[in-house]
């Protein structure tokens, strides 16, 4: 007899034996096991009807041990075992009975989004139902499912915008192929335009893949003169434009030291100050785009001002909205990102004040500590 079936029998044994405290140990071991099993497994479903018959054990400690290992096992049967110790006589047991309902409920939706997210979108709501309750946990939940529905349909109509043009292009270029008279260099801009299309719509998803990822974060003490001077150089960088365009002057004390994640804020200040040069592509004005921050009350305030062309009242809401943009070329994740990156893991503030051909100021607000970190 192998090992792996030795060990099988042994489990089966101990979750047959008459001293509760084996029994329930065993349960937790069965719990491990069932988290990878699969439908059809013979030793899975002998582990499944000694679980089953547990769900009865004279110990509520055993009755609570098998609601947990029923939170993750596929077994359809958990779902009449989790609905009757959800009427145990001891709370505890119906407590887990219900955590667990409600895990084998999300499992079955997350797992349309991808498996592998499964223990950390669980593990966060665990945490939330912790501290809040289950109703904490549901409202969340369902905050959370309006929040990836309206993500998800706004990508789809930004995708069939972009797809449109492109199918246009495609059937142009057919039309032109079928044709004897059709100069090549005809041929060659439709070719071109549908590359341009594609390349378009591969950087809205690239954009939209650095919104959506989720990075370590590392905090340390940073000057933060020296971000900005790091960000300022790869905003000019990246400007397409380069024979016309502001310059950055950066009016930062070298004293001034926040505790920021640095790739991150050099990431959402090169977002802010790209959008700032771009904005005076059809001004007549260079005048330099103003970068100035103090410390003051354990905050450091950033202000980027600049004299571009400015945005109107209605572009100025859109601004923080993710897919919306004025550029020809332009992704819509820009500011977004700048946003969550300040907001969502710094704890800070970022708002915009925008006059229409005047010019834009964002002003950013970050913790000067960690919470935590420092009195």
């Amino acid at each position: 007899m192998g090992t792996e079936a030795l060990a099988h029998l042994e489990l089966l044994a101990a979750l047959d034996a008459s001293d509760w405290s084996v029994a329930l140990q065993a349960v937790s071991v069965a719990g491990a096991r069932m988290r990878g099993s699969v439908f059809g497994d013979p030793q899975a479903q002998e582990i499944v009807a000694k679980l089953v018959a547990l769900a009865s054990h004279a110990k509520w400690e055993v009755r609570r041990a098998v609601a947990n290992a029923a939170a993750h096992a596929p077994h359809s049967i958990f779902e009449s075992v989790l609905a009757k110790l959800a009427l145990d006589d001891n709370s505890r047991v119906r407590q887990a009975a219900e955590h667990a309902a409600l895990r084998r409920r999300d499992s079955r939706h997350i797992s349309t989004l991808g498996k592998q997210h499964q223990d950390r979108i669980n593990s966060t709501l665990d945490d939330i139902e912790a501290r809040f309750g289950s109703k904490g946990r549901d409202a969340v939940k369902r905050a959370a499912e309006q929040i990836a529905n309206t993500f998800t349909r706004e990508l789809y109509h930004e995708v069939i915008r972009l797809l449109s043009p492109l199918a246009v292009s495609a059937e142009r270029l057919r039309a032109q192929l079928s044709a004897t008279d059709v100069p090549a260099e005809v041929l060659a801009g439709e070719a071109d335009r549908i590359g341009r299309r594609v390349a378009h719509l591969r950087s809205v998803l690239d954009a939209m893949r650095v919104y959506t990822a989720q990075p370590a974060l590392s905090f340390k003490a940073e000057v933060l003169r020296e971000v900005i001077q790091e960000a300022a150089s790869l905003a000019l960088e990246s400007d397409g434009d380069k024979s016309r365009r502001p310059s950055i002057d950066i009016h930062v004390p070298s004293k001034v030291v926040v505790d920021v994640s640095r790739a991150r804020l050099v990431q959402a200040l090169t977002n802010v100050l790209l959008n700032a040069i771009e904005s005076y592509r059809d001004t007549g004005s260079l005048k330099p785009i103003e970068v100035r921050a103090d410390a003051q009350d354990g905050l450091v305030a950033i202000k980027v001002e600049d004299s571009g062309c400015g945005m109107s009242a209605e572009a100025q809401k859109d601004a923080l909205t993710l897919f919306a943009t004025s550029k020809p070329n332009g992704t819509g994740f820009g500011l977004p990102l700048a946003a969550k990156i300040i907001e969502s893991e710094h704890g800070g503030r970022l708002s915009i004040d925008s006059v229409k051909g005047r010019g834009t100021i964002v002003r950013i607000i970050l913790p000067k500590h960690r919470q935590g970190d420092r009195a």
